[in-house]
């Protein structure tokens, strides 16, 4: 566990229950989000990519086609938005099959033999656990930095010729 999963982990412990630590915790489950987007989409001039990030719709589906969160994570991860806009409307509106649909993808993503499981799901484990293999995962992919290789006087040659062949090819 990162020192920055593990401060995540701190802060929702401090807060009373399972909605509580939910509605405080996706925030920065979604901005880990962001910061996976970035270091995964690679810099480009030509591409207003801090604007796009912090407008994305929904980041998380982002996390996923780049292939940062696999299929039961990103199901796990939706169900956990799915109870907050419910607590949100109705604190008192009942979600265990919802945290039990969450658990059980989190459960299989991990393992698909481990299909029963005895003990109640959690809300807030499943939310720190995508916290921390996100953050697991943001950290490996930071290390290296994708971006687009500066043109030499070669390539941009190469290019321009390629260019104008296929243009005459191809009118």
């Amino acid at each position: 566990m990162t020192a920055r999963s593990a401060g995540f982990v701190a802060r929702i412990t401090t807060l009373s229950d399972q909605r509580a630590r939910l509605h405080a915790g996706l925030p920065e489950l979604h901005e880990l989000y962001r910061d996976c987007v970035r270091a995964a989409a690679p810099p480009n001039p030509q591409f207003e990519r801090e604007r796009i990030i912090a407008q994305a719709p929904n980041p998380r589906e982002l996390v996923f086609l780049f292939g940062l969160l696999n299929e039961g994570e990103n199901e796990a991860a939706l169900l956990l938005e799915l109870v907050d806009a419910v607590y949100t409307a109705d604190p008192q509106a009942p979600v265990a099959h919802i945290a039990d649909e969450a658990w059980y993808y989190l459960r299989t993503s991990i393992d698909a033999h481990w299909q029963h499981d005895a003990g109640e799901p959690s809300l807030a484990a499943a939310l720190a656990y995508l916290f921390s293999v996100l953050d697991d995962r943001w950290d490996a992919l930071s290390s290296r930095t994708p971006s687009l290789p500066e043109p030499d006087e070669t390539s941009v040659y190469a290019r321009t010729m390629l260019l104008r062949a296929l243009r005459d090819d191809l009118g």
